[in-house]
């Protein structure tokens, strides 16, 4: 193999080092759903369509972009051949309906899209036999003076800014941008908490830039809309972020606020000092990454928030805000994690020991840096109406309205025996789960000695015992993608998995591998979208994307991808060549040099034929 085609390989192989946890999935095998017609009506709250059919469906739906389109998945369904697709509705949001049937797949599937003409929010039933698709009424447009048509804009750029407490969004298109359409999209499953903003006096191309570094926003997009522009900006939250939208002289601007309490208020509610007083105080602030925006835009004054409170040796007399909190300073981070796991940190930070009553419960989104230990604890026992009382080196951490009974003997003079205690109790498991369970080992012994066929067939069986296992899904899809090459399997499975656990980015990752293996570029780019919606992707999700975004010619989205895999994990041999790789397919033969220049330089030990490869390229 030469050089150059070595350099060219996939690099979504190279990258995709996938060993994922024990997990299962199947279905069990169903009736056939015969659809029969389909059907809109228009009544008092809106439009409907009606998928009708024979027999009680069962069917998942999700939403799709570029176009955007709701997709229903009918288990065991069928066309009937009265049906003729595509259908176009002579009314409603829809401009047209289209079918296809999915094989390879156990039970087989039916899929409908039903490609969105405008957007509207709906709600997916069942009515006896028949799945509707109800849209609710939108209110027809004014009735005005025509307006002169004005040439569109045209959305050359996108610039994320984060700061701390929120993050300006710039769309460049050389022109002020006036007058839009927001549509709030709450979180569901397969999609983020997600912003929509619909331009009529501009068009854009495909554009993808990752949030990096903002707390709020982990992605914005522009796509040609029904001949307009359209903005998605995905929430990292569970809920979607405040904001405001306003025209600048080079385009529009949408200003994220994060959601979280402003950290100087909290100081202030937890110290008792005036709020006043800590927003005046002069308290150093961490540098941070400059990030390119317009010239012509005057920066933002918005304050520091005290989140980034971070203490130096001059600043120490100053810090009066943690007056009576001497305990060690730590940084925190947490999102969305289990109360119980913080706790637990607390004591191992703190060498204390930690007793958390059983009625305590519930998860944390927290950032702090460089505070005092037990001020993040009482910041944790404010937010979530907790109370704690420590003695004997031991913090007992309850709710406010409960009281805790300290042992009264030997208070003086405490000893404490360890004692040999033996808990028995008696689990009543289902059947169907203990089958579950036989055949997981089973399939398992049958996976390390090799056999992945039984082994695939006998985690299936086990998925039918326990169908709501999403790990088990998840197993099932890493086994017949990475070890079996059954893409369509995989992604069945993949999808099932995500389906059960919306969270789950590992299983987004193996479902779109294996729509992207078979071709299926737009469902791919969905879901890969989910791998790395989080604040933290992993290595391989963040590579697999970029390869991915490179091999259908969206190369801006790759350099982005890259961008964010160096930000976090720092960059690589392998980054380094496919970023110098792209900016030769875009003409950018400079910027390439520059590239392989820097892996020269960079100080990682290189193939010889490489290095001879760069050193007469620059040479040239």
């Amino acid at each position: 193999m030469t050089l150059m085609s070595r350099i060219k390989t996939c690099v979504m192989i190279t990258f995709l080092v996938v060993s994922f946890a024990s997990s299962t999935v199947v279905h069990a095998a169903q009736p056939i759903y015969q659809v029969t017609g389909l059907e809109d009506q228009v009544t008092e709250n809106g439009w409907g369509l009606h998928i009708m059919g024979s027999g009680l469906p069962t069917y998942t739906q999700y939403e799709l972009f570029n176009p955007h389109r709701i997709v229903i998945d009918i288990a065991g369904g069928d066309l009937s051949k009265d049906v003729i697709l595509p259908w176009q509705p002579e009314k409603g949001p829809l401009s047209s309906v289209t079918g296809v049937r999915v094989n390879g797949q156990d039970p087989a599937v039916l899929r409908f899209e039903l490609i969105l003409a405008e957007e509207s929010q709906y709600v997916v039933n069942v009515d006896d036999s028949n799945i509707l698709v109800q849209f609710e009424k939108t209110a027809p447009e004014p009735v005005g003076e025509k307006k002169e048509s004005v040439p569109a804009a045209q959305i050359q750029e996108i610039t994320v800014e984060p700061g701390v407490g929120y993050t300006h969004i710039y769309l460049n298109a050389g022109q002020p941008i006036k007058g839009c359409k927001t549509t709030e999209l709450a979180k569901a499953e397969g999609r983020p908490a997600r912003l929509l903003v619909d331009i009529d006096s501009a068009k854009t191309r495909e554009i993808a830039v990752p949030g990096e570094n903002s707390a709020d926003v982990s992605l914005v997009r522009a796509m040609p809309f029904n001949g307009i522009a359209r903005i998605s900006v995905d929430s990292v939250h569970d809920d979607l972020f405040s904001y405001t939208i306003e025209s600048y002289e080079k385009g529009l601007l949408i200003r994220v606020q994060s959601p979280l309490q402003d950290t100087a208020a909290l100081v202030a509610d937890m110290t008792g000092v005036p709020f006043g007083e800590i927003v005046g105080l002069e308290i150093p602030v961490k540098e941070e990454k400059a990030v390119k925006r317009p010239v012509s835009l005057p920066a933002s004054k918005q304050k520091k928030a005290a989140a980034s409170v971070a203490k130096s040796k001059e600043a120490d007399n100053e810090d009066s805000i943690f007056t009576g909190y001497t305990e060690e300073r730590i940084s925190v981070d947490f999102y969305k994690i289990d109360l119980h796991n913080v706790f637990r940190l607390i004591g191992e930070i703190s060498g204390r020991n930690i007793v958390v009553d059983q009625g305590v419960g519930g998860s944390l989104t927290l950032a702090l840096n460089d505070v005092p230990w037990d001020f993040v604890l009482d910041v944790i026992m404010n937010l979530k109406g907790l109370a704690k009382e420590e003695r004997y080196n031991t913090i007992v951490i309850s709710k406010k309205d409960k009281s805790f009974a300290w042992p009264i003997r030997l208070r003086d003079n405490l000893e404490i025996k360890k004692e040999a205690i033996s808990v028995t109790k008696r689990l009543d498991v289902p059947k169907e789960r203990v089958e579950s369970k036989k055949l997981v080992r089973q399939a398992s012994e049958m996976e390390k000695s090799g056999n992945y066929p039984a082994a695939l067939d006998l985690y299936e069986k086990a998925f039918r015992s326990s169908p709501e296992n999403g790990d088990l899904a998840k197993k099932i899809a890493s086994l017949a993608l990475v070890k079996m090459g059954l893409n369509a399997k995989a992604a069945h499975y993949g999808h099932l998995a995500v389906k059960l656990n919306p969270e789950d980015a590992g299983a987004a990752l193996l479902t779109a591998l294996s729509l992207a293996n078979m071709e299926q570029i737009r469902e791919a780019r969905d879901y890969f979208d989910q791998a790395v919606a989080g604040s933290s992707p992993s290595r391989q999700a963040l590579a697999s994307y970029a390869a991915f975004s490179e091999q259908n010619n969206s190369f801006e989205m790759a350099l982005a991808l890259l961008a964010r895999y160096e930000e976090i994990y720092s960059g690589s041999v392998e980054t380094m060549i496919s970023k110098a790789r792209i900016y030769d397919k875009l003409g950018n033969t400079a910027q390439a040099d520059q590239e392989y220049q820097a892996i020269l330089l960079s100080g990682y030990k290189i193939p010889g034929d490489l290095e001879k490869f760069i050193k007469n390229r620059i040479q040239k």
